[in-house]
């Protein structure tokens, strides 16, 4: 008997692929997303417009489902109303896991991130796999960060009563299709645009976005509990850029800005935006976040579902073109 699928967030960027992905199967998928239904979504889908801060728009959806992806999530940094942060990663994502409860939800997948696996201050030789032991909240680098890690805390006491619940880690998705242009789509936009006289030295986990929305097909189908690190290839900026140059025929930045003179433009950033009430140029988290270069593990999730990921390259190569077809540039 086929499956009702629930995405919660399905208007995102992973949630758009993961609706397309399930109704190429033949699946009977609904989708509750703060947006109206985007044009560029279509087929046989029941769209549901609402929120997960409020109950009833949550306990509707959730009617005769069996298996919900929660992917809604503030995952801008530098919003400068940092407690919509806890609203809606932390409230949102409790009241995902008690409206399932409600329902008796066969399974609820949660996206999660990896950066709430480490701490920000300090390098860590070994690479990160879902087997580390949580940091404390205190050791975040902002608050994007804290509250997903607050919301990782009620996922996973809910796993200990008996709640059949997932979890799973992206790290830095590209591909086509990011309309609300996430922080590695803006990043590469403004490469594109107008590159920078200079880049950070920084390490980025690069994962194609069709397969992260393939591995949240593949984690549904195994028994709930399981945690999953859904991570692609470690690239330095450096290369990174190397890349741009050569897809687009552009001139990269070719010098690297010490971590000590981000970190400072990025704090005078957040003070000017609290003047402005705009989001900082330069987020002093997403600073934090690229002070250490970190090498992510996720063998166990290629064995466990028999994951495969695809060449990184084509998918930052789909992430530019889709920016020029659309005129985002």
């Amino acid at each position: 008997m086929s499956k009702r699928y629930l995405i919660i967030g399905g208007g995102g960027f992973i949630g758009r692929h993961l609706t397309r992905q399930l109704m190429a199967s033949g699946e009977h998928v609904r989708v509750l997303d703060i947006i109206a239904r985007p044009e560029q979504t279509s087929g046989n889908v029941k769209w549901q417009q609402g929120s997960i801060l409020n109950m009833d728009d949550l306990n509707r959806a959730m009617e005769d489902i069996d298996i919900v992806f929660h992917l809604a999530a503030l995952a801008h940094l530098g919003v400068p109303q940092m407690a919509r942060y806890e609203q809606v990663n932390t409230i949102g994502t409790e009241n995902v896991i008690k409206a399932a409860k409600t329902h008796n939800v066969e399974h609820l997948l949660i996206t999660s991130t990896e950066v709430i696996l480490r701490d920000w201050q300090h390098a860590h030789p070994q690479a990160l796999t879902v087997t580390d032991a949580l940091p404390d909240i205190s050791e975040m680098a902002g608050p994007y960060c804290r509250s997903k890690l607050k919301a990782e805390i009620i996922a996973r006491d809910a796993v200990k009563n008996g709640q059949p619940i997932t979890l799973l880690y992206p790290t830095v998705p590209i591909g086509a299709g990011d309309y609300n242009l996430t922080a590695p789509t803006a990043m590469i936009r403004q490469f594109l645009s107008a590159p920078p006289p200079a880049y950070l030295d920084c390490r980025l986990n690069l994962v194609p976005v069709e397969d992260v929305a393939k591995a949240h097909i593949l984690a549904a189908a195994q028994p709930a509990g399981g945690r999953y690190m859904l991570g692609g290839e470690d690239v330095d900026m450096e290369q990174l850029l190397s890349w741009l140059a050569v897809f687009t025929q552009k001139k990269m930045p070719n010098r690297a800005i010490p971590y000590n003179i981000a970190a400072l433009t990025a704090h005078i950033s957040a003070f000017g935006a609290k003047l402005s009430g705009k989001a900082p140029l330069a987020s002093v988290e997403g600073v934090r976040l690229a002070k250490h270069k970190v090498n992510v593990d996720s063998q166990s999730t290629i064995s466990a579902l028999n994951w495969k990921v695809g060449y990184i390259q084509d998918a930052l190569m789909q992430t530019a073109d889709w920016l020029v077809a659309n005129q985002l540039l």
